[in-house]
């Protein structure tokens, strides 16, 4: 059963059952009320007729039989309350009849049940109607006779009968008129949920940009908020396992493009080897070409192994300091650069931080590396260290070639080379920065470059929130 109809029948039945219990107690309250004061009315008239005969009776005197004198007393006295004349029966101890002046005559059973000062009532039916019985005992002159007293309870049945008629009628009415307005209100709150269904199909179905209106503060507009809240989440984590399945698809295939260039150069020269007679100078070249790619490969295969171990790999935090550290690396490139035509600067604002020196060491030397490859026929290279406020920031600057903008959102993926038949041959494989940055994400540092065509490369290094110890 759908939750609409779930709603539906659960308020229907909650509100019927309140109201017939209601309507019930109601009309049982009224009923009982009404009955009880006929009851006290019967009570009240039985007390006057008996004081009214026990009066009669001391005022007639005499040695007469009580029992002739209080049937000749009670045919000749008219008891009357507001103008209505109260019918009675006298009854003796044996049930019999001493005088009765009531329309209906019943059983005197109630009279074994009695105790000598205790008046008692029970209910009586006929086809005619329904009677209130109420017999007490009274006392005339030392003999115990019993007054009984009718009190005609009909219309209170008839009264409760047209009560609970009028309670059904209503209550269909209710059920109808309640029915509809519930009907109404149950579609108007399951909009909402309906909306909900609909939208998780469509992401299901595969619209990720599926998102449901909020309105309102209630729990409806709370559920709708943390859904496009998860479907938010979800596109964005589908969009990052595409871009990451994406990014592994390139990966294999630049991975198996950078296997294939130097296995061919190696299988093409060494089957010249094997199948042609050659110089020793043929012979020589072909060799040093298979040992070049060789050492390619060899240089491909350790940095790939690098970048894997890294991605598991705990970093050794120790307390460095930045002008000594980067005095070992220029002491360790500058010949180098030197040699290059490179003119070389350091100059480093004071610091000590905590970081794993080794790894530190390979980030520093790569970015160095790639700023010396981007100058061709010599050029600056810069390096600079300073405070920016909690953060250290290391500046290396190059005046080389520089790059395009759609190349620097690219140039930290594996295997990624701006100008690949430059970087072949000055032995790249595209994996350097790609170890860097995993290296910085250890240290929580981050790495930024900013370059423009002609004019060079700037790459910033921040380590955040470094401590100067």
């Amino acid at each position: 059963m759908k939750f609409f109809w779930k709603i539906f029948f659960t308020t229907m039945l909650i509100c019927t059952a309140c109201f017939s219990l209601g309507g019930y107690i109601l009309i049982d309250s009224n009923f009982n009320a009404l009955l009880k004061n006929e009851v006290e009315t019967a009570y009240d008239y039985g007390e006057i007729v008996y004081y009214s005969l026990a009066n009669e009776c001391k005022s007639e005197g005499g040695r007469e039989d009580i029992r002739q004198k209080l049937t000749r007393v009670a045919q000749s006295i008219d008891i009357n309350n507001m103008n209505q004349r109260i019918a009675f029966g006298v009854t003796d101890t044996g049930g019999g009849e001493v005088f009765s002046s009531l329309d209906q005559t019943f059983d005197k059973e109630l009279i074994a049940s009695l105790t000598k000062n205790e008046a008692g009532w029970t209910m009586k039916k006929t086809e005619a109607g329904a009677y209130v019985q109420l017999i007490r005992p009274a006392s005339f002159e030392g003999s115990t006779f019993y007054i009984e007293m009718l009190r005609e309870v009909t219309f209170i049945f008839d009264n409760q009968k047209s009560q609970y008629e009028t309670l059904l009628k209503v209550m269909a009415g209710m059920l109808l008129i309640g029915g509809m307005i519930t009907f109404v209100v149950s579609k108007l709150l399951m909009r909402r949920v309906v909306s909900l269904t609909r939208a998780t199909q469509d992401i299901a179905a595969g619209n990720l940009s599926r998102r449901v209106d909020m309105r309102g503060s209630d729990e409806f507009a709370a559920l709708s908020c943390n859904f496009n809240k998860m479907a938010d989440n979800l596109e964005e984590k589908i969009y990052e396992l595409e871009d990451s399945a994406q990014k592994k698809e390139l990966f294999v295939g630049a991975f198996s493009h950078e296997l294939k260039t130097p296995l061919t150069s190696v299988i093409g020269y060494a089957d010249m080897l094997r199948r042609k007679k050659m110089s020793a100078e043929q012979i020589h070249t072909c060799a040093q070409y298979i040992f070049a790619e060789g050492k390619r490969l060899e240089t491909l295969s350790m940095r790939l192994l690098n970048l894997i171990v890294l991605k598991n790999q705990e970093v050794n935090l120790i307390p460095t300091d930045m002008r000594t550290f980067f005095d070992e690396i220029s002491f360790m490139i500058g010949p180098q650069l030197a040699e290059e035509g490179i003119h070389f600067s350091c100059c480093m604002e004071e610091a000590v931080i905590a970081f794993d020196a080794e790894l530190m060491k390979t980030v520093f030397l790569n970015l160095i590396d790639n700023g010396r490859k981007a100058m061709e026929n010599g050029g600056k290279l810069q390096i600079s260290g300073r405070w920016n406020g909690d953060n250290y920031q290391v500046i290396i600057r190059d005046s080389g070639k520089g790059m395009e903008k759609q190349e620097l959102s690219r140039i930290k993926e594996a295997f990624y080379m701006g100008d690949k038949s430059r970087s072949r041959k000055q032995g790249g494989a595209g994996l350097g920065l790609a170890i860097c940055d995993e290296i910085l994400k250890l240290h929580d540092f981050t790495i930024t470059f900013d370059s423009a065509v002609g004019k060079g490369t700037s790459v910033t290094v921040t380590m955040k929130e470094a401590q100067n110890e």
